[in-house]
């Protein structure tokens, strides 16, 4: 009976997270992602929403996956299925941290184009 409670917890969620991504993918909604909600009203300005629309997407898309073959898991009790559902989540982080990655490089660089003048010293 408590494998039924998760199954329908992990169910639920993925359900939740897939509704998530129908609104992320087309540009509607709340962008969760930390690059996002961390920086300040300047920063979210010159942000390319639609970049991080679109990593939110499909972070939480595999998210979603991950926890729709998590309920499968739970139901059928097949270890392929428990595989997949690593796997996804570790596509999912690696997905995510070369993305981050990638948009602090770009961040840096046009910091650094952005600036004229050298540094004077005092």
């Amino acid at each position: 009976m408590s494998d039924m409670i998760f199954a329908l917890i992990t169910g639920v969620l993925s359900v939740v997270l897939y509704i998530y991504v129908s609104f992320a993918a087309r540009g509607k909604g709340p962008i969760l992602s930390n690059t996002y909600l961390f920086s300040t009203k300047e920063e979210r300005k010159k942000m390319d929403l639609k970049a991080e629309y679109r990593l939110a997407t499909v972070v939480y898309s595999l998210v979603a996956t991950a926890f729709a073959l998590l309920t499968v898991f739970i139901i059928c009790e097949k270890d392929l299925v428990l595989f997949l559902a690593v796997a996804v989540l570790a596509a999912a982080l690696v997905y995510a941290v070369r993305e981050s990655a990638q948009t602090v490089k770009t961040e840096n660089t046009e910091r650094i184009s952005q600036t004229q003048n050298p540094r004077k010293r005092k």
